[in-house]
């Protein structure tokens, strides 16, 4: 008994010194709970610690969602507590400081291990994605690298200073709260208990959980802490970078999942455009605002090129594209710069003129075309039982037509000319908005005045400014023969009359021209295999008319004061798209004009689509030259016109001479010098060709630079302005003063590399760049044309 006695005695008092010593560790867990966060970063050695406490770290281990949230909070939790209420402002930098040591120190560290419990709620896909997001959030706020600048000629300004680490350590921590909330009640039903079992709460350094109104006083301060530090302008701004920076990473992400074929159509400059309806101010990347330059830029082009429609099927739904073959048959972008030199900004507008005509492509698959010839070289991916279905008019659908191939300012059209008129080559007006450019109507010639007869028409109209008159150029086809109908529309008679018409064969005419008594509409051979037949069942112009190179060109002078034809001129076959200026000598009563001719109509049909899209095949464009057609004698050979009773077999020449070797396209002039006589002429060229000065007639691929010729000394050197990898618009010549040549160039050029659009403002004298302005989208590479108005 008694060693029984002693054995349980023994036992008792080896019980109460284990009791003994579990007071022991509890006092000195005790006194590590009130210690700072510092010390539960650096512990002191401790002896072997009892079963118990082995029991319960596992535990916290198994029941934490991931390390990184249980210790940033963990340490915040103890800062919190341990800090003097007088301090209440200093806390969130100690949080900050904190935040990111603690995540810099364990970002390189494997991952916990994750419960069985957790495991049974969250799939293990999603148990990954849970524990980098404790981690991405914070390594990408804390990252010292800048963000690049989005143009080479942007000045390095340095940015505005961002969040301060307190308010970023704040942000981290309710984000990381939230997320460890909201993923608690959706894997368990939301109810509080399953939220305990399925995640564990943020521990304290003893590994007991905290209660829930601490976890809520915590977070409520530390939210009106970020409330107080961060000032409005300051978030606004860090909000606008954000989103900035989200929206280039995303234009990158699409770069980078897109395969070769779509990127090198991306970086061709003819894809879709973006309108921008409402105005936007421009960055200037280079330069300053020039002085004295007031108005604005307006400028028409190809905007929609692909048009996507749902085709259905038995089980799915597929998509398909319809895309315009020829360039000079996509619906069309209205752009409009306007420059103001008392704020000295430029904003930025542009619109797209024929939703309507994209909707019904979508509708019917194709293209259904109003007239015949209403297409270039198009496939309008129709059935021939498409010709019979009643087709809408012109006025039911203001943006139902493309009218996408020149502009005509405050031209008189409905009782009003304080509008934008576009044109097209089927004889269709689209009433534009100047100021907000929304389309009013689309009409036709001959809702205008029962006269103008004809379903084609030259896209070209010429204005006399003196006299403020539009003349164009209307063809009626027939079966056997077509009638071509010179037509003015003038504020003094807005309804139109008919200058004169005579008798030809059908013709592309893309533009004529003018001086102060005469309209020389020039008249280039085609040939139509079936006649008026031919052309009543086509819908591509180039399919039903195929250029003659056997027949001469005809220049029919008409007579504006007497409106008849006086004579005709023969020339030998050539082709031209756009006439440079026409000057009326009065001493030797003759016409010189100056054209940019080729050979025949390939221009026409090599701007396809299929081959403009391929810029590392360096397709060929065809080389223009341009020359001066002189017309003798006009009064002479007028009563001999009228003595042959019209005889074109005894017209006589028309003598030409090259003006200039450069080979040139979308030639300007000063407008102040339209049918006077000029000097110089603005155009887009080929940089390497004049360079070189390569002989002329060789042919190169798309315009890439802006280029000032003196027509009148060829052994000037020319003037060109050009950048790598940058393909310019049409140049527009605004005047500053009578001198022919003092005012400033404006194009807007596509930057391949970048795929961007940005204006460039040049010295019309000394071509010196004056200034560079990104605009907000890419505009497409095209032969569209530019006007400027004051």
């Amino acid at each position: 008994m008694t060693a029984g006695i002693t054995d349980s005695g023994a036992v008792q008092n080896g019980q109460k010194a284990t009791m003994d010593t579990a007071k022991k560790a509890n006092r000195r867990e005790g006194s590590g709970r009130e210690s700072s966060a510092e010390a539960v970063a650096q512990p002191e050695e401790k002896p072997d610690t009892s079963a118990t406490e082995n029991a319960s770290s596992q535990s916290a281990v198994d029941n934490a969602p991931s390390k990184v949230s249980t210790e940033i909070k963990s340490a915040s939790l103890h800062s919190t507590e341990e800090a003097d209420p007088n301090t209440e402002q200093e806390r969130p930098e100690t949080l900050g400081g904190e935040l990111v040591d603690d995540v810099s120190s364990i970002a390189d560290e494997p991952m916990p291990a994750v419960s069985a419990d957790v495991q049974s709620v969250v799939s293990p896909g999603e148990t990954d994605r849970l524990i980098q997001s404790q981690l991405s959030p914070v390594t990408s706020r804390t990252s010292s690298k800048a963000p690049a600048a989005s143009h080479p000629l942007e000045s390095h300004e340095q940015a505005p200073p961002g969040p301060s680490p307190a308010t970023m350590a704040s942000a981290i921590l309710m984000r990381d709260s939230d997320t460890v909330r909201a993923s608690g009640s959706g894997a368990a039903g939301g109810s509080g208990e399953s939220e305990r079992t399925a995640f564990s709460t943020p521990m304290q350094a003893s590994g007991s959980p905290l209660s829930s109104t601490s976890m809520r006083a915590l977070y409520t301060g530390i939210s009106e802490a970020t409330d107080d530090e961060e000032d409005s302008e300051d978030r606004q701004r860090r909000l606008f970078r954000a989103a900035e920076r989200r929206r280039l990473d995303k234009e990158q992400m699409q770069q980078n999942n897109m395969s070769s074929d779509e990127l090198e159509i991306l970086r061709s400059g003819l894809s879709n455009a973006r309108e921008f309806v409402k105005p936007s101010e421009l960055r200037i990347l280079n330069g300053a605002f020039p002085d004295g330059l007031r108005g604005s830029l307006f400028l028409l082009g190809p905007g929609q090129i692909d048009i996507k429609y749902n085709v259905q099927r038995e089980l799915e739904q597929a998509t398909r594209v319809f895309t315009y073959g020829n360039i000079m048959d996509a619906l069309p972008l209205l752009t409009k710069i306007s420059f103001d030199p008392a704020a000295k900004t430029i904003t930025h507008r542009s619109r797209l003129l024929a939703k309507q005509a994209a909707g019904r492509i979508q509708m019917e698959h194709g293209v259904n075309t109003k007239v015949p010839g209403a297409l270039y070289l198009t496939n309008t991916n129709q059935s021939v039982l498409s010709k019979f279905i009643p087709k809408a008019s012109h006025q039911a659908m203001p943006e139902g037509e493309c009218c996408s191939q020149d502009i005509q300012l405050f031209m008189p059209l409905q009782g009003s000319s304080q509008n934008i008129v576009c044109t097209n080559h089927v004889g269709a007006l689209q009433n534009i908005d100047p100021v907000d450019l929304r389309p009013r109507s689309t009409v036709e010639y001959k809702s205008v005045n029962r006269a103008f007869k004809g379903t084609l028409s030259c896209p070209h109209m010429q204005h006399d400014s003196n006299a403020r008159e539009h003349f164009t150029v209307i063809q009626d086809v027939g079966f056997r023969s077509t009638t071509f109908s010179v037509i003015c529309i003038s504020e003094a008679q807005p309804e139109g009359y008919v200058v004169a018409s005579f008798t030809a064969q059908a013709s592309i005419v893309h533009s004529f021209a003018i001086t102060q008594d005469y309209v020389v509409v020039p008249v280039y051979p085609y040939d139509s295999p079936l006649g008026g037949i031919s052309y009543r069942w086509s819908d591509s112009l180039l399919e039903t008319l195929s250029f003659d190179h056997s027949q001469p060109v005809l220049f029919y002078v008409i007579s504006r004061e007497y409106r008849r034809v006086q004579c005709v001129y023969r020339a030998p076959t050539f082709f031209a798209l756009h006439q440079i200026n026409a000057v009326q000598e009065t001493a030797t009563d003759s016409v010189a004009i100056d054209m940019v001719t080729y050979e025949d109509d390939a221009i026409l049909r090599r701007l396809q689509t299929s081959n403009l899209r391929k810029p590392s095949s360096a397709f060929p464009v065809p080389a223009g030259v341009v020359r001066r057609f002189q017309l003798n004698g006009i009064t002479m050979e007028a009563s001999r016109y009228a003595s042959t009773k019209g005889n074109i077999s005894l017209a006589p020449p028309a003598h030409s001479r090259i003006l200039l070797n450069e080979q040139v396209e979308l030639c300007q002039i000063n407008p102040m010098l339209a049918m006077y006589p000029y000097t110089f002429v603005y155009a887009l060229g080929h940089s390497e060709i004049l360079r070189k000065q390569l002989r002329p007639g060789i042919e190169g691929a798309l315009y890439d630079c802006i280029v000032k010729l003196n027509v009148n000394d060829s052994s000037a050197p020319p003037l060109i302005w050009s950048r790598a990898h940058c393909y310019p618009s049409e140049p527009v010549f605004v005047p500053k003063n009578d001198q022919e040549d003092d005012g400033y160039i404006l194009s807007v050029f596509f930057d391949s590399m970048r795929i961007t659009s940005c204006l460039v403002v040049l010295d019309a004298a000394t071509f010196k760049e004056l200034l560079i302005a990104q605009l907000p989208t890419a505009i497409p590479v095209s032969f569209g044309h530019g006007k400027f108005a004051i």
